[in-house]
């Protein structure tokens, strides 16, 4: 497992009981499997509500076995990424640590682009915020950027029912059932806004062979409404679309059908939508590990 401090030690335990499970082997940690452990714990935490560092036992799950304790350190002290730079080692071994100097942040502000223009442009270059309320913010800034531009930008949104109801539905706003975390209902949002050009990521895996997979990035190039129409009649026309992936090509992308629970016990629901989300901004979490060519 790599970026082993975004794990929690909550999320470890459940890793242990689902190998145990697959491999039949119920009395062996992790299912009697190797496991190797990959990150820099003083790198970013777990998510708030994930629980607790991985290396650190909740007093609820005492006195059962520390998982974190079955594992043997192997520190690498060579940093072979930024070989060669010891500026920028030194830069970022006092980071980790919350302990930059004044010359330290005097040598990082010498690469401040004051007027970002091309690529560093605020509608290319990707900007990381550290909660999702700012990525959605900037997500939605960008978009009027296009928007006074003179861009069509088409709202579409998502066709949700109730398919296996448990509870009476009379007077029931779907919408009150629905989760609003895009995590709980498949990766598909309740809403997208598009337009040609739009840059956005994908939230499901489609086909893995042709790298279609959740995290991939790319460009609309053209949106194929339902029904052959030219354009779209209703928010509720959930089109086709084909994006350019870059070194992975341009494909068309349809619409994805996910079945996931309501809230409060209501039963099951059906969302069909795009499996997309806008991609000008993302969260440091969302980022951690990726290689970028350029950001704000």
């Amino acid at each position: 497992m790599d970026e082993i401090s975004m794990v929690s030690y909550q999320m470890l335990c459940m890793i242990d009981a689902r190998l145990r499970q697959l491999k039949n082997h119920e009395d062996e940690f992790f299912g009697g499997i190797n496991v190797l452990l990959f990150g820099d714990l003083l790198q970013l935490p777990p998510i708030k509500r994930s629980g607790a560092p991985v290396f650190k036992q909740p007093d609820h799950l005492q006195p059962a076995t520390h998982l974190w304790r079955l594992f043997t350190l192997c520190e690498l002290t060579e940093n072979m990424r930024q070989q060669g730079d010891h500026t920028f080692i030194e830069i970022l071994n006092a980071l980790r640590i919350g302990e930059l100097t004044a010359n330290h942040f005097s040598i990082l502000m010498q690469r401040v682009i004051q007027n970002p223009s091309d690529e560093f442009a605020t509608d290319k270059a990707l900007r990381v915020y550290t909660t999702n309320q700012q990525v959605n913010n900037h997500n939605a800034a960008v978009l009027n950027v296009f928007r006074n531009k003179g861009s069509r930008i088409y709202t579409i949104k998502a066709q949700d029912q109730l398919i296996d109801a448990t509870r009476n539905t009379d007077n029931l706003n779907l919408a009150n059932i629905i989760p609003t975390d895009i995590n709980k209902t498949g990766g598909l949002p309740s809403v997208l806004e598009i337009f040609v050009g739009a840059k956005v990521m994908m939230r499901s895996n489609i086909d893995v062979t042709k790298g279609l997979v959740n995290g991939a990035i790319g460009h609309i190039t053209e949106i194929i409404w339902p029904q052959f129409r030219r354009t779209q009649m209703y928010e509720t026309d959930v089109p086709s679309v084909w994006i350019d992936f870059g070194r992975d090509g341009i494909h068309v992308i349809h619409p994805k059908a996910i079945q996931f629970p309501a809230k409060f016990n209501y039963g099951t629901t059906e969302r069909r939508m795009l499996p997309l989300i806008l991609s000008w901004a993302f969260t440091v979490h969302k980022m951690q590990g990726s290689s970028m060519s350029t950001m704000q």
